[in-house]
């Protein structure tokens, strides 16, 4: 990467800053964003959704917000020439599969539409060995629309990768991200979802492995604006070896989204002394009738857990290796296609 025309930006910023020295405020990247435009190869099309080019679409909802922040964004979406648009006209029960493999620093700017009363199921998949890519992925969901969105990140050891999902949802609708993050070298991934509609529902299961001398910053943002509004963000994963794994979780109950509910919850598997994990899960409350929970957890392997695996002649390095890979294939049982899944458990014995 050319270190003079290195451009260096703040990404994944909270929405509201806590105290400067926990350094968990956000992340901040120097890279080259020369980038050419990957649109990413279809594996996949189901009858049903239409596959066009673009950057804009012409909708009733709002904006999605991004949560790697303006900046980040807008020097992907500038590298993107043309853009890639997948409406949902019909539902389907076969799921869209989409390929991005990383043969050259790239970026891709993708819109998921989903018509009003539609359902369908996106998988995305990340593979290959460029240094930087990065990723818009903006999803409109309309009035009583379902989607189910995975993104499967199999990248090399030295990518780095940026990664975003913006998601706004109309009346009735409901989103479902699943995210498996194992690969890479610096990974800045997270998501800002809108619930704009009442009664919308977002969920989001994500699931990691933080090895050797990776870097996973994650930005996850839930924003509650109409009434009697869902959300339920689950996180978990492991840290090891010297990796660094950083967790931002906000939920946002904004006033006027009466009679709404959320839910966060974030677990850590430390097996390293020298691996380094930090999490902010936060619940802002700007309206009274809400019910909201969160809460972040950081242990190790406990002498319980450990003892009942040795009495089944299991050693501490393999009950470690079998929790870990569980946590992510638990996460990747609900991606809706069986060989998807194979190439995720195959990654594992790399």
């Amino acid at each position: 990467m050319d270190k003079t025309r290195e451009t260096t930006i703040d990404i994944n910023q909270i929405p509201y800053l806590t105290w400067t020295w926990l350094k968990i405020n956000k992340d901040s990247v120097s890279y080259d964003f020369s980038l050419t435009e990957n649109k990413g190869n279809e594996a996949q099309i189901p009858e049903g959704i239409n596959v066009s080019s673009g950057k804009s679409i012409s909708t009733n909802l709002p904006e999605p917000s991004f949560s790697i922040g303006q900046e980040a964004a807008k020097l992907i979406s500038d590298a993107t020439k043309e853009g890639k648009i997948y409406t949902v006209e019909k539902s389907t029960s076969q799921p869209l599969i989409i390929r991005i493999k990383l043969d050259s620093n790239s970026a891709t700017h993708q819109i998921i539409h989903a018509k009003a009363g539609t359902a369908a199921n996106i998988i995305i998949i990340y593979e290959g060995q460029a240094e930087l890519a990065g990723v818009i992925t903006k999803v409109y969901a309309e009035d009583d629309s379902k989607l189910h969105i995975s993104k499967v990140q199999l990248c090399g050891n030295n990518v780095n990768q940026i990664d975003d999902t913006a998601v706004v949802c109309g009346e009735r609708s409901k989103v479902s991200l699943t995210q498996i993050e194992l690969g890479g070298a610096h990974i800045d991934v997270g998501f800002h979802a809108t619930l704009d509609g009442y009664q919308s529902a977002f969920y989001s299961d994500t699931a990691y492995i933080c090895q050797n001398n990776q870097y996973l910053d994650m930005n996850q943002v839930v924003v509650h604006k109409g009434k009697k509004t869902v959300c339920d963000m689950k996180t978990h994963g492991t840290a090891k070896d010297e990796s660094t794994k950083t967790y931002r979780g906000t939920i946002d109950m904004v006033k006027g989204c009466a009679g709404s509910m959320g839910n966060e919850i974030e677990t850590t598997l430390l097996l390293s002394p020298k691996a380094v994990v930090k999490a902010a899960p936060i619940i802002l409350c700007g309206e009274e009738d809400i019910s909201a929970e969160h809460g972040s957890t950081i242990g190790k392997l406990s002498k319980e857990m450990l003892f009942y695996m040795n009495s089944r002649s299991i050693d501490q390095k393999t009950a470690e290796e079998l929790l870990t890979n569980a946590k992510v294939t638990a996460a990747a049982s609900s991606i809706a296609d069986e060989n998807i899944r194979k190439e995720i458990e195959e990654f594992f014995q790399k």
